[in-house]
């Protein structure tokens, strides 16, 4: 019974009533978001020696009780981590889901309202028109499944810019939040650092900020490193965005300018007070919502309206080639059906229109010698001819050709352009033979023979033009053609076309005038045809390489017009030449004005260069909604996967740092029987001393 002894249960009394205030404090932020548990560190107190005595003679030492020797996070930084990197990738994932699912809603595929159907609905318009030609309400049709189609393509087009704005929108609002995070991250690192230069252990504070790294993390892909003197280094892709008390704000998104006409927009988010702000250096940003949407902005949707707009050029082009050449009902040259709401630019998914408004403006007829009088009989009076047979001494035709080796040239003239076509005809050349290699040769003018009526028929076809028709940027399509016609070696006898009864549209133009029909639909089924199959998509006006190709090899060539050459595409250099091949775009440098592409043969620098027909219309737009479909897809399961996977790690930490209420309010009970225990004990100790006073006196 001492005054030692009162100093010993002092101690013991305020240890446990600090140990019962950590516990309670922790069972108070038992739901508090981030709030780590706590934990008192209890140690006994340094003994002294006992009095009176020098410590190596006395029975040992005096212990001086409990004292408080901490007050300690319980926190696993590990597991932080882990988190941060899950809560990033999930971040990204809802952002891109979000998008993804209103894109594909909006497109309304499958549904019956989307693009496909309008496509389809133009189609069968054109094939109600095939069917009855000269019926003003069949073309009222076409001309009103043609509207359709365009009104279809801007609605798509406009809702994929509507998302775009928003998606803008959704990053400034998220980089405000992170500017703002940043901003008390810094605040937290400077008093964590003032707080730990003085011995404190800022709790509080730190499980503050981890929290705020944590919200972070959703925003961005962040790495975290603990400095000496407590602060937290957070970068991004190793650029700094808290340094001590020190944040660095990203800048508000912006769509960066084109550096060339045809650079893909993209949606770029830098550093404030960046010195080019209209087109700043990206910050390496991949993960979290941020992350989310600049991807589904420059990676998803640019693409998407890309190709959009390509379905959009490449059905004008398309159809706008055959309208053009064919002839309305009135028996004028066709105009474009598909035309740019501003004369001058690019068709696109957004600026496409319909070129005409009356219905008699609609185009259905090919100038054809069937339809005219210039082309008679070949056969002679009572005979047959069967085009099977050979032609030479066929005494079946009317203009027998003698039995030889003939070579002649017929020059074709379509669309301004001359075309040589040079035959040679032998003893064994029958007239079915002839006809399969004049249309093999694709000169825009098809032959056939009519065995009712005796007679060769030409016919313009634009379904039937090489690459070398259009293969310029001078190509304009029209829908008359010439053929002129001679032998030039092996003897006298008459032209080949004298000989087939069409000696009449030798150098005579076939046009409306002579070669038209009233009745005529074949301008229809050749527009149906071209539609449902093969075209250049994405279609770019024809150009040269501009740069010399020495042989094969990757070559990087600077073309006369880069506009529309994308990469993955596939381009036809030298149309129409023995060095002709196709090449598939590898890359494109919008800055330079190039693209790289490995090449097998060698071409001059003025070697044409024109899109490939490749797909239909039908198949590359539905490969586009299958895209968008896997896409939206994708980033569905990511979410859904990415969620439970950052449940499961922040379940892990939680059982190591979270705060468990039956846990503490058991050591709340302990710590409080024993601040009874020793407050009884201390007041014993009081009554002795007392009684020991009163007996003195």
């Amino acid at each position: 019974m001492s005054f030692f002894g009162i100093n010993l249960l002092g101690n013991a009394l305020e240890s446990d009533q600090t140990a019962a205030n950590v516990t309670s404090q922790d069972i108070s932020n038992a739901n508090t978001p981030g709030a780590s548990r706590q934990m008192v560190q209890l140690v006994e107190s340094t003994p002294i020696a006992q009095p009176g005595f020098p410590m190596h003679f006395g029975p040992g030492m005096l212990g001086e009780g409990v004292s408080v020797q901490s007050i300690q996070r319980v926190h696993q930084d590990s597991y932080d981590t882990l988190y941060r990197n899950s809560n990033s990738i999930g971040g990204f994932f809802s952002a891109e889901q979000s998008i993804l699912n209103v894109t594909q809603t909006s497109f309304s595929e499958p549904g019956g309202l989307g693009v496909n159907a309008a496509l389809s609905g133009f189609i069968s318009s054109l094939q109600q028109l095939a069917a009855q030609p000269t019926t003003i309400a069949q073309r009222s049709g076409v001309l009103s499944a043609a509207q359709t189609l365009t009104d279809t393509l801007n609605s798509a087009s406009q809702s994929i810019l509507t998302q775009e704005t928003q998606v803008q929108g959704q990053a400034t609002n998220a980089v405000t939040q992170v500017n703002t995070i940043v901003d008390r991250i810094a605040s937290l690192n400077g008093q964590i650092r003032a707080s730990t230069a003085v011995g404190d252990n800022p709790n509080q504070l730190l499980d503050q900020r981890d929290q705020l790294i944590d919200q972070l993390s959703g925003f961005l892909n962040v790495q975290t490193s603990v400095q000496a003197n407590g602060s937290t280094l957070v970068t991004v892709g190793g650029q700094a965005l808290v340094n001590d008390a020190v944040a660095y704000h990203l800048a508000a998104p912006v769509v960066a300018k084109p550096m060339a006409p045809g650079t893909p927009l993209q949606l770029v988010i830098g550093l404030a007070n960046d010195p080019n702000p209209n087109n700043p250096a990206p910050a390496p940003i991949s993960g979290g919502q941020l992350g989310g949407l600049l991807d589904a902005y420059n990676t998803k949707l640019v693409p998407y309206l890309q190709q959009l707009d390509n379905v959009a050029s490449g059905l004008a082009n398309a159809a706008n080639r055959v309208a053009q050449s064919s002839y309305d009902s009135n028996g004028s040259a066709g105009a474009a059906l598909f035309i740019p709401s501003a004369p001058g630019n690019p068709v696109t998914a957004a600026s496409i229109r319909v070129g005409i408004t009356s219905p008699a403006a609609v185009t259905s007829g090919l100038a054809s010698t069937a339809a005219g009088t210039l082309v008679t009989a070949l056969n002679s009076a009572n005979n047959v001819v069967a085009s099977s047979q050979t032609i030479e001494g066929n005494s079946s035709y009317a203009g027998v050709m003698p039995v030889g080796a003939y070579n002649g040239i017929m020059t074709i003239s379509v669309d301004g352009q001359t075309e040589a076509y040079n035959y040679t005809v032998n003893a064994a050349t029958t007239l079915d033979q002839f006809i399969t290699q004049f249309n093999g040769a694709q000169l825009g003018v098809s032959m056939s023979f009519d065995a009712t009526s005796q007679r060769v028929v030409f016919q313009r076809d634009p379904t039937n033009e090489s690459l070398v028709l259009g293969g310029t940027s001078a190509y304009v399509p029209t829908p008359g053609f010439t053929i002129a016609d001679a032998i030039t070696g092996g003897g006298p006898p008459p032209a080949f076309l004298n000989v087939v009864g069409a000696a009449a549209i030798n150098g005579v133009a076939q046009n409306a005038g002579n070669a038209l029909g009233t009745a005529d639909n074949a301008g229809a089924n050749a527009l149906l045809s071209t539609l449902q199959g093969a075209v250049p998509i994405p279609f770019f006006t024809p150009t040269t390489i501009g740069t010399a190709v020495a042989g094969a090899g990757t070559f990087t060539v600077t073309p006369g017009v880069l506009t529309g050459i994308q990469p993955g595409a596939t381009l036809t250099i030298d149309a129409g030449t023995p060095n002709q091949e196709n090449v598939v775009v590898q890359s494109v440098n919008y800055a330079t004005g190039s693209f790289t592409a490995t090449f097998a043969k060698p071409h001059i620098a003025a070697a044409t260069v024109q899109a490939t027909a490749t797909t239909s219309l039908g198949s590359y737009y539905t490969n586009l909604v299958t895209q968008i479909g896997f896409d939206a897809q994708t980033s569905i399961n990511g979410a859904k996967s990415q969620t439970s996977v950052t449940q499961q790690i922040d379940n892990a930490r939680q059982s190591v740092d979270g705060i468990n209420v039956d846990e503490e309010t058991q050591n709340l009970i302990k710590f409080q029987n024993a601040y009874q225990a020793v407050a009884k004990t201390l007041g014993v100790m009081e009554q002795m001393i007392q009684t020991v006073l009163d007996t003195v006196h």
